[in-house]
């Protein structure tokens, strides 16, 4: 379950939170203001997050590549047409 903490909260009491998402994978949103500003995750959760970021990143230049290959072949198909003709 993700809690609510304000910033205030946070600086007064840091180690507790800290200690909570480490040891209980308790997950924090962090308010300034009333608005959600950041999160405070146990690692293992941010770990999952830069391993997903990363295969989607990969997969997005691997979309591109594809694209990429697929005009290049479209392209050279058509000037060939054209030294042909």
């Amino acid at each position: 379950m993700i809690q609510m903490v304000t910033l205030t909260q946070l600086r007064d009491n840091l180690g507790r939170y800290v200690r909570a998402a480490q040891y209980d994978q308790s997950r924090f949103v962090i308010l300034k203001n009333g608005r959600e500003r950041a999160g405070l995750v146990p690692m293992s959760d941010l770990t999952l997050l830069d391993n997903a970021a990363t295969r989607s990143m990969d997969y997005k230049a691997l979309q591109i590549a594809e694209e990429m290959l697929r005009w290049r072949i479209i392209r050279e198909g058509m000037e060939e047409v054209e030294r042909s003709s």
